[in-house]
């Protein structure tokens, strides 16, 4: 079964890189939903809706949705220490694709699934000649659902879906604290609900639930010590975040829609990386985070110009997770504020979807602390400099009505 997945997820990963709450992008897997700014947990109305809010597909016509997503995020690090280079990773950038389904099954019931990539990235780093550093990392969750909507009545759905998370897992360090060259793979179970309420009919009200996910990973690598190579087994507990999103769609007029959301992401839940070695515990290795929360809004509207052409746009506010302390070069998060675009075109029973997103604004500076933490040398600020990045997404998807 593990063998069977790690295929399955090899077939969908492209090395990527990621920003929102450090490693998850603000907009995904819809072209639809990144050109509305992400808002649409109370609009999800194709096969994405099993990840946005699964109670979507009752109100959605049958459905199958193949997309994809295209991701550049140049980035670079610049230490304080003068005497130390700039650092930018040197990442392929291929499309990551998003695909699912949504059948009818009687009057109330729809029924169907998804496979997509959710959380983490991929990162490496040309060789600087540098030490204490992490030169290639893969922390990624590739999720395969199922799911059930179900019509309450006229104007009130429920859905659910369990979820099937792959993780991927791979560090390659030099001197940090020994050089090391370590992968893992693993399976866990999620879930998520989702409920829409048509409060009148042009006031729609949308809520999801996503639960943490947790991956035990395992694999193997080898350390380098001074006596020579070390084989290891690798042991890596993935913990990915639960969330929650509310949002609201109002029809200000039969071509124009308005969508805002707001979204929280349990990022806290990330304390620390811990990689352990079965039968050579001495050399475990512990790499603090101590994220934060994070809390988006998002807000997108669309005009439909014609029975079969829609425009769209967003704009959306993301904080950052991650704390002064333990960012570091492969990690890239600030508070974001992003624009995005899009449009529609659909005949007959087929629709066109592309979406644009664009998260810029200025870089992020992290003091050097280490005067002022004294005697507590762990307060110390890991990577003080200067970090900027930019991120921009293309999504575009084909949905074809059954």
């Amino acid at each position: 079964m593990k063998k069977l997945m790690a295929a399955l997820a090899a077939l969908l990963l492209a090395p990527q890189v990621a920003d929102a709450g450090g490693i998850a992008r603000p907009n995904i897997l819809s072209a639809r939903g990144v050109s509305l700014g992400g808002a649409f947990v109370a609009v999800a109305d194709d096969a994405t809706a099993w990840h946005f809010n699964p109670a979507g597909t009752v109100f959605a016509e049958p459905n199958v949705h193949v997309g994809a997503e295209l991701v550049i995020a140049p980035r670079s690090y610049k230490p304080l220490d003068p005497a130390q280079p700039e650092q930018s990773p040197d990442t392929p950038i291929i499309p990551v694709p998003a695909l699912g389904v949504v059948a009818e099954v009687g009057d109330r019931v729809k029924v169907g699934g998804g496979v997509w990539n959710t959380y983490g990235g991929q990162l490496q780093y040309p060789d600087q000649g540098l030490t204490g550093v992490i030169d290639h990392s893969r922390n990624i969750v590739i999720e395969a659902v199922g799911g059930i909507g179900y019509k309450i009545n006229e104007r009130v759905a429920v859905g659910g879906t369990v979820r099937l998370g792959v993780g991927l897992f791979k560090v390659q360090t030099t001197q940090k604290p020994v050089d090391s060259d370590l992968s893992a793979t693993g399976v866990g179970i999620g879930a998520s609900v989702g409920a829409m309420w048509r409060a009148s009919d042009t006031v729609t009200v949308g809520v999801s639930w996503r639960s943490g996910l947790d991956i035990r990973t395992t694999g193997s690598g080898a350390l380098m010590l001074p006596a020579g190579p070390l084989p290891v087994e690798v042991v890596h507990e993935q913990t990915w975040p639960q969330s929650a999103s509310v949002g609201t769609a109002v029809a200000l007029t039969p071509r124009f829609l308005w969508s805002v959301e707001l979204d929280w992401t349990q990022w806290s839940r990330f304390e620390t990386l811990d990689v352990t070695f079965p039968g050579t515990e001495q050399v475990n290795q512990s790499y603090p985070l101590d994220w934060d929360d994070n809390y988006a809004v998002r807000s997108g509207v669309q005009w439909k110009v014609s029975p079969g052409f829609a425009l769209r746009g967003g704009v959306y506010f993301d904080t950052n997770a991650i704390p002064d302390q333990n960012i570091e070069r492969q990690y890239v998060d600030r508070d974001k504020l992003g624009a995005s675009l899009g449009f529609g075109l659909g005949r007959g029973t087929w629709r066109f979807d592309l979406g644009a997103d664009f998260t810029g604004g200025a870089g992020r500076t992290v003091p050097d602390n280490s005067a002022d933490v004294g005697a507590f040398p762990e307060l110390a600020n890991a990577a003080p400099g200067e970090y900027t990045s930019l991120l921009f997404t293309l999504e575009a998807a084909v949905v074809r009505r059954l």
